[in-house]
């Protein structure tokens, strides 16, 4: 993820892939149903927090020091018991600064009680634990989240994006929603830049980071270090 003020890439998405023998990698629109529907979507993701941390240790042997590295959670999984427990050990078990970690709060159909995902997010935030908004701007993420959850980072999804570059009348309406979450302290990031007619649109609709392909395609997380050190 780029960081407009200081042109560096100080932060990262950890992103899941399944690699299986003989098929190779599996995307997660195919893989991540069958999960939900046999509700290990929260293992996986505690799995990804896990390898996250690790190798947030192993930059940092190296000298190239991440801010944070944010690890998707839906926000049903917040009203989950041992969620704050569970997220608090694996990071505490690899010895790394909390403010290593960001989450971001994917969108879920389900009904969600506020109240205890709000309670969650002031403890693990209270450690130091950033919490990102995700694709704001798609079906299940809008103002109420927002409003109602004490969010760090609202990303903006590439749709919006795609859209900002279609004309005046649409890059103003965006524009306007980016505005409003700069002049009420939320960081705004942007999804989906591929040239840099996205990036010059972007950074005049205050946005802090940038990510897509114009950066960087995903890559295993085992090429993290050498490619910060490329950069």
């Amino acid at each position: 993820v780029y960081h407009i003020p200081t042109k560096t890439y100080n932060t990262a998405e950890a992103l899941m892939r399944l690699r299986l023998p003989d098929i190779g990698i599996v995307m997660p629109e195919y893989c991540i149903p069958i999960a939900e529907k046999n509700e290990y979507v929260h293992v996986i993701n505690l799995i990804i927090l896990n390898k996250a941390c690790k190798y947030i240790n192993e930059c940092r042997k190296n000298g190239n020091i991440l801010e944070r590295i944010s690890v998707n959670f839906s926000i049903s999984e917040l009203q989950e018991k041992n969620f704050a427990s569970d997220v608090i050990k694996i990071i505490e078990d690899n010895k790394i600064p909390y403010n290593k970690i960001a989450i971001e709060l994917t969108e879920t159909q389900k009904e969600n009680d506020f109240s205890t995902i709000q309670k969650v997010m002031l403890k693990l935030q209270s450690r130091g634990i950033k919490f990102y908004l995700d694709d704001f701007g798609t079906s299940y993420s809008n103002f109420e989240r927002i409003i109602g959850l004490p969010i760090d980072v609202v990303k903006f999804d590439r749709s919006l994006t795609i859209m900002a570059g279609k004309d005046e009348q649409s890059r103003y309406m965006v524009g306007r929603f980016s505005d409003i979450f700069d002049n009420s302290h939320y960081q705004v990031l942007f999804e989906g830049v591929e040239d840099e007619a996205d990036e010059t649109r972007c950074k005049d609709m205050n946005a802090l980071y940038l990510q897509g392909y114009k950066y960087s395609k995903p890559i295993p997380i085992e090429n993290l270090c050498e490619f910060l050190e490329k950069k």
